[in-house]
């Protein structure tokens, strides 16, 4: 998957990759092992990823962390945070993510946290990085079309995304990738290239790393 993706940067020019869902910044960290060197923007709520996160970026003044979720509302919510720190989600775990995790109890609390349209904080949050040329990468644990939709009129200017597609839904009612891929079709995006995150015991599929295009992204790099 990395060298896919550094080649499509390259191509694109891409130079500000947008991590929404960052967690403790392993995909940030991902991105700069495979060779990229623009700038990422990190978006994470929890409050104890969030300092391991910060901590990550500090030798690195082209990363910016902010703490802060990305939905289709501004407002302040409950999210659930879970003993498996990279579940965490403002949806609850189904019988089927407790059976594939082997354990009864996943989560430990809640939290409150800031959720932001990504339209609201657009200009705010990507000041001073010239001519953005935008990849999305979305892990925000069955929210992401609700990300999606937060983008509003600034889609436009995203070239290409990736989002994490499921197979067997792990959260209560979590939309599959059947019924995620037509949404981000009629945005114009097709399928560059699908990526298993994980099996469960019977290796079945869990979920994909899904990376899409615009085709007319390339006619402007081109």
């Amino acid at each position: 998957m990395g060298a896919d993706l550094l080649k499509m940067f390259e191509r694109l020019r891409i130079n500000c990759v947008l991590d929404v869902g960052a967690h403790r910044g392993g995909y940030a960290a991902f991105l700069r092992d495979v060779g990229y060197r623009g700038h990422i923007v990190s978006f994470e709520p929890i409050s104890d990823n969030y300092q391991v996160l910060y901590s990550r970026c500090a030798d690195d003044p082209k990363w910016h962390v902010y703490r802060v979720a990305l939905g289709d509302r501004d407002s302040v919510q409950e999210m659930n945070v879970f003993h498996e720190t990279q579940l965490c989600s403002f949806l609850t775990p189904n019988d089927y993510c407790s059976a594939h995790m082997n354990r009864g109890e996943m989560v430990r609390g809640t939290e409150r946290v800031d959720l932001r349209r990504l339209d609201t904080i657009f200009d705010e949050y990507l000041a001073g990085i010239e001519a953005p040329r935008i990849y999305l990468k979305i892990d925000t644990q069955g929210y992401d079309l609700k990300v999606l939709a937060g983008c509003g009129r600034r889609i436009d200017q995203v070239l290409a995304l990736q989002s994490e597609l499921s197979v067997k839904p792990i959260y209560n009612g979590m939309v599959s990738y059947l019924e995620a891929l037509p949404k981000f079709r009629e945005l114009g995006f097709e399928v560059s290239g699908m990526y298993p995150v994980n099996l469960d015991v019977s290796f079945r599929v869990i979920e994909f790393d899904c990376v899409m295009v615009r085709q007319q992204s390339f006619g402007e790099a081109a």
